[in-house]
């Protein structure tokens, strides 16, 4: 009896025991379950974070971009046949867009002049008709898209020709830069490479060209020569010339840059000394212009009225003193521009 007692009591024990055993298991098994879910939901998160990451990225290069590159990318489908028709009025623009350093294909800047041009019109139209009237606004859109084309086709030739009067004021410090390198026992390419780190703003940026078309497998000397081709300055070719012959003969380079910087260097001087005496001139030419124009049409004035028949009023005089001074500054202004040394 007691045995079998006993035996009941263990049964009543186990059979207390087993409904806790469960709710251990279910507990963890709920657990392991709430942990998968939550790193589930952790790398579900770590992966949109993710995609956030790198569209802000892409973003951000976008962003980096130059606008002119997201202006032609903009342009360029649906002005793609419209710019290949046109490619016959802009004729060598290859090779303006080449010596201009401008990182466009012909079609895509044509495209883009395009797309800009036609911008322009539809803002100025709008802003005409929207401020005066809608038949200024039909003279006014035309006349802009025709000057923004025509700014568009000479734009590369009018950069590369800014850019070549850059390198002029640059290149009697650089060649002097080269020669203290090659002075101190410094290769000429690293002489070259050296240069273009060294911040001459456009010399610098067409030496970093040199040196990585150098870097491609090409030779340094068909490196320069490609360098004297697209770049319009003649210090800078004479520089190439010696550099050429000194690699194909040998001698003294170092004596020879230092040499060119001082000739530069003079010719600078002589067309700065020669345009300030240009400038002098015009100065006395438009001081006595503005002095004399004003005294002859009151003299004119009256001399006219003294005759009778006054053909020349106090009124048109004042109208002939204010269109005819501003022509004559507009007139001394161009001037000077065109005196203007391309240092």
């Amino acid at each position: 009896m007691v045995r079998t007692g006993e035996a009941v009591g263990r049964a009543g024990e186990v059979s207390r025991l087993r409904p806790s055993k469960e709710d251990e298991v279910t507990r963890r098994l709920r657990e392991l379950k709430e942990l998968e879910l939550k790193a589930e939901e952790e790398r579900r998160e770590a992966e949109r974070e993710s995609r956030e990451r790198k569209l802000m990225e892409v973003r951000r290069e976008e962003l980096g971009r130059p606008l002119s590159e997201r202006l032609s990318q903009t342009f360029y489908v649906p002005f793609r046949r419209p710019a290949e028709r046109l490619m016959g009025f802009f004729k060598g623009i290859d090779q303006d867009l080449y010596r201009a350093n401008l990182p466009f294909s012909p079609e895509r800047y044509v495209s883009t002049v395009l797309g800009v041009s036609v911008l322009v019109a539809l803002l100025s139209f709008l802003i005409s008709f929207l401020i005066f009237s809608p038949l200024l606004a039909l003279v006014v859109a035309p006349s802009s898209f025709l000057f923004s084309f025509m700014f568009g086709r000479v734009y590369p030739k009018s950069r590369a020709k800014s850019r070549a009067v850059q390198i002029n004021r640059e290149i009697p410090y650089a060649l002097r830069h080269m020669a203290t390198h090659l002075s101190s026992g410094i290769g000429l390419p690293e002489s070259l490479t050296s240069v273009s780190k060294a911040g001459y703003g456009v010399l610098s940026e067409e030496f970093g060209r040199v040196v990585k078309d150098m870097n491609g497998g090409i030779s340094m000397e068909e490196a320069l020569t490609a360098l004297s081709q697209r770049v319009e300055s003649e210090p800078l070719k004479r520089f190439i010339r010696q550099v050429v012959r000194t690699l194909r003969v040998g001698g003294d380079l170092s004596d020879l840059l230092n040499s060119l910087a001082d000739e530069t260097a003079f010719e600078m001087r002589m067309k700065l000394r020669d345009y300030t005496q240009s400038l002098n001139m015009l100065t006395l030419i438009y001081m006595f212009a503005s002095s004399v124009v004003p005294a002859l049409l009151i003299i004119m004035t009256t001399v006219t009225s003294g005759m009778g028949g006054a053909t020349l009023t106090t009124g048109t005089a004042a109208v002939l003193f204010f269109l005819l001074v501003p022509l004559l500054l507009v007139v001394f202004l161009f001037m000077v521009k065109r005196f203007e040394p391309r240092l």
